[in-house]
């Protein structure tokens, strides 16, 4: 098994544009290079030609996360739709849920209309029960979705005897859709491009320092200045020292890796991946879905906090996951491992919003592991905010500049990381499960808060 590859998906590993040098003016800034940035970008100069517009990005184009996901476009947004129903009513949770399909949808929308190749399979999300606590939370989570009108399409219960094949040692699973598999580095290398040939300037290289207030912003960089009407802060986990950036917003690291190109016996056996993935129920708990040319790819299993680092921390436990999802994978290898950067917030929810004092300044980030959907969907959002297109969507939880208060300090940082390390220990693979279920007492039993989308 190889690790130095940080991601095997396409696009190059170095910075080919050019860094930002000198004075420029321009009507809207951009800070960062990934998905929402770019999504921000292009439908900026799609509804607007004559806007001057140019992106920052500190490394290079697909550098974070939006190179580094594991390619599963779907829905959901923030806690299930059970929690969602008692914490914030049944008209915010069926909105949160109609919000996270809008997203696929405008991902979906987004490739078609600008033909970008990113190897596309459309298809659902099939989330199975290890255990019998995580069917009971399947059924009430079937039933919440009953209670809010949603429709059969969207969230529907698979009894176990109509599950895949593969899937058939689960006691059942919840079907969600619209859904799709890409791969997320040649969706954000192409938006990039498809920006670029309307007229979008695109730095590389080019760390952001500050952002100087006043009449005008002034974005700050080590080579150069950009003076705007309005700045976009779409740096996700990357905020780090940057004061505009969203507060209440913490970057960890999920891992991920990738198999060797499967045999056809290998292949036949996982029928059905590629266009339906298969995720765990359980915090951490692995997920698996086929790329267009053969491999397999699996998720979970560990969580570091902090948003660098290339590598995954406990590549073993990725392969015993594979090694157990059947047995003609019993020998298989993986071919490359790397650590996903993920942002998260405290409710679980969102970052999407104006500075109230700076209302210049844009925010967008904080996907809590929804980010390849909900990330292109709020730089669309965003880009028709800037130009007035479009109605409000009104009060919603998540349209807020800053996430709930995250204590910060080293002693603050030591408690999250024996957290995040329990989470680790208590999703431990327990070897080879094809062909019956997991026992009951084996599997965390709460709701996922998601993967390295």
């Amino acid at each position: 098994m190889t690790t130095g590859n940080p991601t095997p998906w396409a696009g190059g590993q170095e910075a080919t544009r050019p860094r930002l040098r000198g004075r420029h003016r321009c009507d809207v800034v951009v800070i960062g290079a990934g998905l929402t940035g770019l999504a921000t970008a292009l439908e900026l100069l799609t509804l607007a030609p004559e806007l001057t517009v140019r992106v920052v990005e500190a490394d290079r184009v697909a550098a974070g996360a939006s190179g580094r996901g594991t390619g599963l476009l779907g829905p959901r947004l923030g806690p299930s739709l059970q929690v969602a129903r008692k914490r914030y009513g049944d008209q915010v949770a069926r909105a949160a849920h109609l919000w996270s399909v809008a997203a696929v949808r405008t991902v979906l929308d987004l490739v078609e209309r600008h033909r970008i190749d990113c190897d596309l399979t459309p298809g659902g999300q099939l989330v199975v029960a290890p255990d019998e606590r995580a069917l009971a939370h399947q059924l009430r989570e079937r039933d919440a979705a009953r209670l809010l009108g949603l429709p059969p399409e969207q969230v529907e219960f698979v009894d176990r005897e109509l599950l895949p094949p593969v899937a058939r040692r689960y006691l059942g699973g919840l079907r969600y859709g619209p859904a799709a598999t890409l791969d997320p580095a040649a969706l954000t290398e192409r938006l990039a491009r498809a920006g670029e040939r309307l007229g979008l300037v695109v730095h590389e290289s080019s760390q952001v320092r500050s952002v100087r207030r006043g009449l005008l912003a002034t974005v700050v960089t080590d080579g150069g200045e950009l003076i705007a009407d309005q700045v976009v802060v779409a740096v996700n986990a990357y905020g780090g020292a940057l004061a505009e950036a969203p507060a209440g917003v913490l970057g960890v690291r999920v891992q991920a890796g990738v198999t060797e190109k499967l045999s056809a016996e290998q292949l036949a056996a996982l029928a059905g991946l590629g266009a339906e993935p298969l995720i765990e129920h359980g915090e951490l708990a692995p997920y698996f879905r086929l790329t267009a040319d053969g491999r397999l790819v699996v998720g979970g299993g560990a969580v570091e906090r902090g948003p660098h680092g290339g590598l995954a921390p406990r590549p073993g436990r990725l392969l015993a996951a594979v090694r157990g999802l059947s047995p003609v994978l019993a020998d298989v290898a993986l071919d490359s491992t790397w650590a996903g950067p993920v942002a998260v917030t405290r409710d679980g929810l969102p970052v999407l919003g104006a500075d109230p004092a700076d209302p210049w300044l844009h925010r967008a980030g904080g996907c809590n592991g929804h980010g390849l959907a909900v990330s292109v969907h709020h730089g669309t959002l965003l880009a028709r905010r800037l130009v007035g297109a479009g109605p409000s969507p009104g009060e919603l939880p998540w349209l807020r500049p800053d996430a709930p208060w995250l204590p910060g300090g080293r002693v603050a940082g030591r408690l999250v990381d024996r957290y995040l390390d329990h989470l680790t220990a208590a999703a431990a693979p327990a070897g080879p499960r094809y062909g019956s279920a997991a026992p009951a007492a084996s599997r965390t039993a709460v709701s996922r808060t998601e993967n390295p989308s």
